[in-house]
């Protein structure tokens, strides 16, 4: 028997590195080369008009979220504000991705954070309250105690005790209970908090 003669592999399509053909590639039929191209962006600061359209765009879960992750590592005020904007949309995939890679952006976010609380959509605030849940900065318990305290909604207000629940202690257990007495009528809110006591009580 003779021997058979191994094919040789096919070698790889090169990967496209100049930013104009990578921007190109962001259009690709594609997802894996538009997902490429995406992460290949990520030290082109020019790309980033291209990839905020892209965000609000695409529809391939892990194509987006290489697109988020480049836009993420920009972490300027421009791009967080591209970003900001869906979390109003009506994907509600898109809305989870963009509050988590705002919250990998604590240089540029932060600023957003005054108009964000207060957006008249409360749904948005729900968002920022999952922003501000693993938003690295000081500032982030703050404006999490002044969601539960003076937010009118009571989905914002449970949002918000989600968020803070886990820096919270002993000392903080007025503030959930006077966010319960201010929504008595609300049985998500009320169990969250009520669940929440036993444990604080044991905190400093």
């Amino acid at each position: 028997m003779g021997l058979v003669r191994k094919q040789a592999a096919e070698p790889e399509t090169p990967r496209a590195l100049d930013p104009g053909a990578l921007i190109r590639q962001l259009d690709d039929s594609d997802p894996e080369r538009r997902r490429e191209a995406a992460l290949d962006l990520a030290d082109v600061p020019d790309a980033v008009p291209e990839l905020l359209a892209r965000a609000g765009l695409e529809s391939e879960p892990r194509v987006r979220d290489a697109v988020l992750t480049t836009l993420a590592g920009h972490d300027t005020e421009v791009v967080a504000a591209g970003l900001a904007v869906h979390l109003a949309s009506d994907d509600a995939g898109l809305r989870t991705a963009v509050a988590e890679s705002l919250a990998t952006m604590p240089r540029s976010v932060p600023a957003l954070l005054p108009s964000l609380v207060a957006a008249p959509d409360h749904d948005v605030r729900v968002m920022t309250a999952m922003v501000l849940a693993d938003l690295a900065d000081p500032a982030a318990h703050d404006w999490l105690i002044r969601m539960i305290t003076e937010d009118d909604h009571p989905n914002v207000v449970t949002a918000a005790i989600d968020a803070f629940l886990p820096s919270a202690t002993s000392d903080h257990v007025p503030v959930l209970q006077a966010a319960a007495d201010r929504f008595p009528d609300d049985p998500f809110l009320q169990f969250t908090v009520r669940v929440s006591l036993p444990r604080l009580a044991g905190t400093a």
